[in-house]
């Protein structure tokens, strides 16, 4: 019994050393809340851009994505193309998007069923790259609103040199109800302060899907789009950093979208986000890691921990709640009823240990919640003025529930990397708020 006993609490503590490592990037991330975000100087060349949307069945929102990238947005109308790629569609996307004045490319696969949106995207940047003359390309999503002054930030950002970026993820429906709260303050807090101090840190950004920025330059050079992974805006950046590119965060391209407004549409994101991200971790991860190893740039370590959170979730899920209730269940036996560890445990021993992990637990709890939902409002407090919000007051209920909702997020990730999730249609909420993109100045 003993043995087993401390092979169980020799895991355990394995176990913790892991999931520890990771939280200790959440710490230097809000002690460096303070740095300010970089701005690129006003470019003299107004560059062309190629917009690309993947479009899955989205006619509750693409109609309203298409006219207001086409009608307002401060960028000279012929420096910029749109181009809408419904794939698999059996509504009316096409119909809307041209209606709303996009240019549709229709992907239509032997099978329904396969609905990435790699092969879409793909097919988007085959298109620029046929027809030539554009020198950006923009991927959006069909939920998504890009501010007014997008395309210009991300012109200066270009103009300066940078050749892949990621901007500011915002929410078009932050106020609407409790689960938009806590989604949407997440990407700001993911935006403000940890992609943020990468930028500042001179740290490469992991790129979304919402708003990825890339040059024509680097997607020729590629042969075109080339991530094909679940996960296909991770899948290229492992493999632009892994060829000696950077990945920028440029803080004034805001970007707003729809955040899933129920349980059943946060849970359909999240299990697909956990079964790419753990595909790419096993696949690429560790070598991912071996090039910290072989070029000294500590990107390599810090984009390794966000992907290694993955099956740290797993463990969290799985271990600690299974070993700290038969932890308890022993100990209790063994404190109130025979004493079957006396051997080496005696029942007062099993007494004092149940009181000590009770108390540990109120201490980990304590500082996860405080860690978590301190680091969110300060992103929200410091992206107040950037986002035009009026008061935090819409906000609170994303502020206190964040600890809340980064569980929700280990379980619908663990549940995801156990389970085939695929392109599912989401319910879209179309109506913006105070917190949605601004219009167009005059």
């Amino acid at each position: 019994m003993e043995t087993f006993y401390r092979i169980l609490e020799y895991i355990n503590y394995f176990f913790i050393g892991v999931a520890s490592i990771g939280f200790v990037f959440q710490v230097i991330y809000i002690l460096f809340f303070w740095l300010k975000p970089r701005h690129f100087p006003k470019a003299k060349t107004m560059r062309k851009f190629g917009i690309i949307i993947a479009a899955h069945n989205e006619e509750q929102v693409i109609g309203h994505t298409v006219s207001h990238i086409l009608n307002n947005i401060n960028y000279p109308r012929d420096r910029y193309d749109l181009f809408v790629v419904a794939h698999n569609c059996t509504d009316r996307t096409v119909e809307e998007a041209r209606k709303a004045g996009a240019e549709v490319l229709i992907l239509e696969d032997r099978d329904p069923s396969h609905a990435m949106e790699a092969y879409p995207v793909a097919r988007g940047v085959q298109e620029l790259l046929t027809r030539g003359g554009y020198d950006i390309m923009v991927r959006f999503d069909a939920d998504n609103l890009p501010h007014p002054d997008y395309l210009a930030k991300m012109n200066d950002a270009f103009e300066s040199g940078v050749q892949i970026a990621r901007g500011f993820e915002a929410s078009t429906n932050l106020e609407q109800n409790a689960w938009t709260k806590v989604s949407g303050t997440y990407y700001i807090r993911d935006s403000r302060i940890a992609s943020n101090f990468r930028e500042r840190a001179h740290l490469d950004s992991m790129l979304t899907g919402a708003g990825l920025t890339c040059s024509m330059e680097i997607l020729e050079k590629c042969g075109g789009w080339d991530a094909f992974e679940t996960s296909e805006d991770v899948d290229f950046t492992f493999k632009r950093l892994m060829e000696g590119y950077r990945v920028h965060y440029v803080a004034d391209a805001i970007l707003y979208e729809d955040q899933p407004s129920t349980f059943k549409d946060n849970y359909a994101r999240l299990t697909r986000m956990g079964n790419g991200l753990n595909t790419i971790f096993w696949k690429k991860g560790w070598s991912f890691l071996a090039h910290f190893f072989t070029t000294g740039r500590f990107s390599f370590i810090d984009l390794f921990m966000q992907v290694f959170f993955i099956p740290v979730a797993l463990v969290c899920c799985l271990w600690f709640p299974a070993y700290y209730i038969f932890y308890c269940i022993i100990h209790m036996v063994n404190a109130f009823g025979p004493e079957f560890m006396g051997s080496f445990i005696t029942s007062q021993e099993s007494i004092t240990s149940l009181i000590e992990l009770g108390y540990l637990v109120l201490y980990i709890v304590a500082v996860y919640y405080i860690g978590y939902a301190v680091q969110t409002w300060l992103a929200v407090l410091l992206s107040k003025k950037a986002l035009g919000l009026k008061t935090l007051k819409g906000c609170y209920a994303g502020i206190f529930l964040s600890p809340a909702f980064m569980v929700v997020w280990a379980i619908c990730i663990s549940i995801g990397i156990v389970t085939r999730a695929g392109w599912k249609k989401v319910n879209r909420n179309p109506v913006a708020t105070e917190s949605g993109p601004k219009e167009k100045k005059e």
